[in-house]
């Protein structure tokens, strides 16, 4: 299961939040922010040194931020995959934590991927997209949670009842917890000896739990 993560602006992920977040879900990382008229996609972080600095240069109190940490069911471990996608020649981009029933017409890509192409993208263009309750009968929804943003700051949360606000910040599951107590163990886990597709020790709560082979 992926962590997805919804930031109002005025409001900081710890980095002992974003360090559980990407080390308990280990496919790679991203992040989207709307700045000005401009929706912006930072993605294909693999490295937790460089997603911090990427997220902490982009300024987290200055935005609304949509983040994800991907854990792999379908699809390659690659930039491609990693969230947010863009949609609408980047006026718009999604963020996922489940698995959606989508038939995989495009094989390089992840049920999400594909689900933004098929559906979301078009259910953008047809202005569909506000019918929450609808979007989510449609048996291609599957199950999870969906970020959506667009460059002019319009925020959806699809499934929002899946996941809980924690001090202003919306988590789709409580995978940035995962290192409370354990901040000492993360912090051992240095860049030179983690793998992006390696899964976490199957001793405790810090097992991966999406596929992440």
């Amino acid at each position: 299961m992926c962590l997805a993560i919804y930031k109002p602006k005025g409001t900081v992920v710890s980095e002992e939040y974003l360090m559980s977040g990407f080390y308990s879900n280990c496919s790679g990382s991203g992040f989207m922010f709307h700045d000005r008229g401009t929706l912006k996609v930072v993605k294909d972080l693999f490295s937790f040194k460089e997603f911090y600095k990427a997220i902490t240069d982009a300024g987290q109190e200055e935005h609304d931020m949509g983040i994800h940490f991907r854990a792999a069911t379908h699809g390659p471990v690659n930039k491609a995959n990693c969230h947010p996608f863009e949609m609408c020649n980047g006026k718009w981009a999604m963020l996922h934590n489940g698995i959606f029933h989508i038939p995989l017409t495009r094989k390089d890509l992840s049920d999400t991927g594909n689900y933004s192409i098929q559906v979301l993208e078009p259910a953008i263009k047809a202005g569909t997209y506000k019918n929450l309750k609808e979007m989510q009968a449609d048996p291609r929804w599957g199950w999870g949670a969906v970020v959506l943003m667009s460059a002019a700051g319009e925020v959806l949360i699809y499934n929002e009842g899946m996941g809980h606000w924690h001090e202003g910040v919306w988590y789709s599951n409580h995978a940035y917890r995962y290192g409370n107590g354990f901040g000492s163990y993360l912090k051992r886990r240095t860049e030179l000896n983690y793998k992006p597709t390696e899964r976490i020790p199957d001793d405790s709560i810090f097992t991966c739990e999406g596929g992440c082979d």
